[in-house]
């Protein structure tokens, strides 16, 4: 059995925070993980990160901030990192607004020796994976992976996982246009 745990990183995912998040507590998304382990999917840009998707009749449990942006809507750009030890960049949300409960979900996990190459992996190990990401979305479609992310990973920046697989120019373009038309609410 494939012993599974959560990051600190994941841990910024609450309802108070402008992140995505799971309606429950980590001992529950866990057990969620485990259940629907047999139908993860893997990256196609690493092989060592696990994809788990969380089965329709829990989306309603799952809570996504991201928007489309229209010409009314309030933006408001912040230059800070995400969390502590990373480079900040400049970060654009949507001034007001919530998050909404999302139409599917899934949950991103990082196996034990992903992490330790990127030197995030906890100091003693308790688990094989690690959930890194609780994804929501609005739609039944995944929304691409926010461009600077792809960067930091493309250019194993602090906080990136350099893909095995690169992504292509289309991947990164379809994400720009994505993040040009949605934003997170603040």
């Amino acid at each position: 059995m494939v012993q599974i745990g959560v990051t600190e990183f994941v841990k910024r995912q609450t309802p108070e925070s402008r992140y995505t998040h799971f309606d429950g507590d980590w001992d529950e998304l866990l057990q969620l993980v485990r259940a629907h382990w047999p139908q993860r999917e893997t990256s196609p840009h690493n092989s060592s990160v696990a994809l788990v998707p969380m089965p329709q009749a829990q989306a309603h449990r799952f809570y996504t901030g991201i928007i489309e942006i229209t010409p009314d809507t309030p933006l408001k750009a912040e230059f800070l990192p995400r969390v502590e030890g990373e480079e900040p960049f400049i970060q654009v949300s949507a001034a007001g607004g919530g998050k909404q409960p999302a139409q599917s979900a899934e949950i991103i996990l990082y196996s034990h020796e992903t992490l330790a190459q990127d030197g995030d992996a906890p100091t003693t190990r308790e688990a094989d994976y690690y959930v890194v990401s609780v994804n929501a979305y609005a739609s039944l479609e995944k929304e691409p992976m926010s461009p600077m992310t792809m960067a930091r990973n493309f250019l194993g920046l602090k906080g990136g996982t350099r893909p095995e697989v690169p992504y292509t120019a289309e991947e990164f373009a379809r994400a720009i246009v994505y993040w040009g038309r949605h934003a997170r609410t603040s």
